[in-house]
């Protein structure tokens, strides 16, 4: 791997890829700590050490927001877990029991997230506000979280395919690494892994036959409406 990861900070991100593929949403620290067999605190130091490495992202104030979005680490787990198939279905049930519990910001019950449209994992597509449809299923989302369905594959190595739901908490900042839904010059919606470089916006696919889409602040404007919090992949 080119990401320079010490042997505990490798193991720390194998298990964020295997139980984020078994309960296809972000596991707890509780759950990652569990599984690798070390204290919640041990476990926060090696995430603070990834987080610095870009190796993942995580939000502290969020019980599931860990992420891999280091390339390099993400195929290292690929290669070293074939059994994980990109095509393993998931039937848009969360189980409530394994939700940690006392997280002030989700609330675990049956609710209904409004399907707002279509957002492009390719080119640019036009903005839909208005619910046409609503996804029922058991939830930790915060109050206010919406669905788009995914149209193209630009995506793809995220494990969000064209056909599928992705679940949006609205949100106007993001962290580098982070999945967003960018709208640009208020005209079209992307959904691509947001980047902040130097006097620019990198958005970036994830799809290795794809460019990124690079934005100069002082020429065009961008917005970010949310992150991506979750998938229920097309039956």
């Amino acid at each position: 791997m080119a990401t320079k990861l010490s042997p505990k900070q490798e193991e720390t991100a194998e298990v964020i890829y295997q139980l984020t593929n078994q309960f296809h949403y972000p596991p707890t620290l509780d759950e990652i700590a569990a599984q690798m067999g070390i204290t919640k605190g041990t476990l926060q130091y090696h995430m603070t050490a990834l987080r610095k490495k870009l190796a993942v992202t995580w939000n502290t104030g969020s019980a599931r927001s860990v992420q891999i979005s280091d390339q390099e680490v993400l195929g290292h787990c690929r290669a070293k877990f074939p059994e994980i198939s990109k095509a393993d279905k998931f039937n848009g049930n969360f189980d409530s029991r394994s939700i940690e519990a006392g997280a002030p910001e989700f609330s675990v019950e049956r609710s209904q997230i409004p399907i707002l449209g279509k957002i492009a994992a390719g080119v640019p597509l036009d903005v839909m506000e208005k619910a046409n449809d609503f996804l029922e299923l058991d939830t930790y989302f915060s109050e206010g979280c919406y669905a788009l369905r995914v149209k193209g594959q630009s995506m793809i190595d995220a494990l969000i395919s064209d056909g599928d739901l992705v679940l949006i908490e609205p949100r106007d900042t993001a962290h580098n690494g982070e999945i967003v839904v960018a709208l640009i010059n208020d005209e079209a919606a992307t959904l691509k892994r947001y980047y902040k470089e130097d006097g620019r916006i990198r958005l970036q696919p994830e799809n290795p036959t794809m460019e990124p889409i690079y934005i100069d602040p002082n020429l065009d404007d961008i917005k970010i409406q949310g992150i991506v919090k979750g998938v229920v992949r097309k039956t």
